[in-house]
Formats: structure tokens, C-alpha cells, sequence
């Protein structure tokens, strides 16, 4: 895992509960956001220097978070 990846995990973890399936969750769905990029996520790889590799980032953690804050307020997970 590289600095960027690392940064951007803690954001979509610091909302999810200490306890191992909500991480692993968490987890997943984050990988699952970076690897198929969807919009606006890979138009920020566009970006000059490393700008783009972190925002991509960025943004798959914010998708992530969204989708752990909609779990919390449901109770899926939690």
C-alpha cells in the first residue's frame, strides 16, 4: 500500500465502528470504488503531478464514506 492509498483509507474509517466485519466492509468497498473509478473519480487521474493519483483517491474514499455513512444511518452494519 503507497502513501496515497494510506490517506485516503482513513477517511471512510475513521466513521466505521472498531469491529471486523464493518472494517472489512470498508475496506472492500474502498478497493472496489479505486479499482473501477467511476465518475468523476478517473477524471481526476487527468491531473497534473501527483495531484490526480491522490484526488482519484480522495474520491474513492468519498464514495466509500457515503456508502458507510448510508449503512450507519440504516443499521446495516452496525
Amino acid at each position: 500500500m503507497v502513501i496515497d492509498e494510506y490517506a485516503a483509507i482513513l477517511l471512510p474509517l475513521y466513521f466505521t465502528p472498531l469491529r471486523i466485519l464493518p472494517l472489512a466492509i470498508t475496506f472492500v468497498l474502498f478497493r472496489i470504488f479505486d479499482i473501477l473509478k467511476p465518475p468523476p473519480v478517473r477524471n481526476m487521474e487527468r491531473l497534473g503531478g501527483g495531484w490526480g493519483i491522490m484526488l482519484d483517491d480522495l474520491m474513492a474514499a468519498a464514495y466509500t464514506t457515503l456508502v458507510v455513512l448510508a449503512f450507519k444511518v440504516a443499521e446495516i452494519i452496525y
